[in-house]
């Protein structure tokens, strides 16, 4: 990845930019997305100094690292959450489908293999991994319609998911951060945001 060729990031871009900060804010929609459009620093990411394939070629150790230093279901968790494409987005909620599902019993595994959009599951993923502007058919009410479960069940369901998942995440970002701390790829979280005015 970090042999390809740099790819500018688009005139059309850059005019939409120019075009957004220069009209006035027709309402708090539209300045949000103006925000959205331009991006804001990060506080912990700095790649001043680095030319655009230097940038390029460090994203591609990250994503090498993701893949190589975790475990599958910490790989395919991170890869779910900040995957940028649906097709790698796809990959982690499909690998997560798998893990989560090896922990059930077998009549259920059987279950989830023979018809997976009757089970919550792979609903559930979808609906907290997908961005809040895909959410149409994600909804409690909209899951329920489709798998016949209450709405209080799959919520209860969703909650320990959440939960399971968020552990997951942490677990491979802190995994990640003593990785990268350790090849000085960058600095300690705690230590970078103590030192931030």
């Amino acid at each position: 990845m970090a042999g390809q060729p740099v790819v500018d990031a688009g005139a059309t871009r850059r005019a939409l930019v120019t075009v957004a900060c220069l009209s006035p804010a027709r309402n708090r929609m539209h300045a949000d997305w103006v925000r959205r459009l331009i991006g804001e620093p990060s506080r912990v990411v700095d790649f001043s100094g680095l030319t655009r394939l230097e940038v390029r070629a460090q994203c591609a150790l990250v994503r090498q690292a993701v893949i190589e230093r975790l475990t599958v279901s910490q790989a395919c968790a991170i890869v779910a959450r900040f995957a940028q494409t649906p097709g790698e987005k796809q990959k982690g909620v499909s690998g997560l489908v798998a893990h989560l599902s090896a922990t059930r019993p077998a009549p259920a595994r059987a279950a989830l293999a023979a018809d997976p959009l009757a089970d919550p599951l792979w609903d559930l993923l979808w609906r907290r991994y997908s961005p809040p502007r895909y959410g149409d058919g994600m909804s409690l009410r909209d899951i329920s319609r489709r798998t016949h479960l209450s709405k209080s069940a799959l919520a209860r369901h969703a909650a320990r998911l959440d939960d399971a998942l968020d552990e997951l995440e942490r677990e491979a970002l802190a995994t990640l951060e003593r990785s990268f701390v350790g090849d000085g790829l960058c600095y300690a979280l705690c230590d970078r945001l103590r030192n931030d005015p």
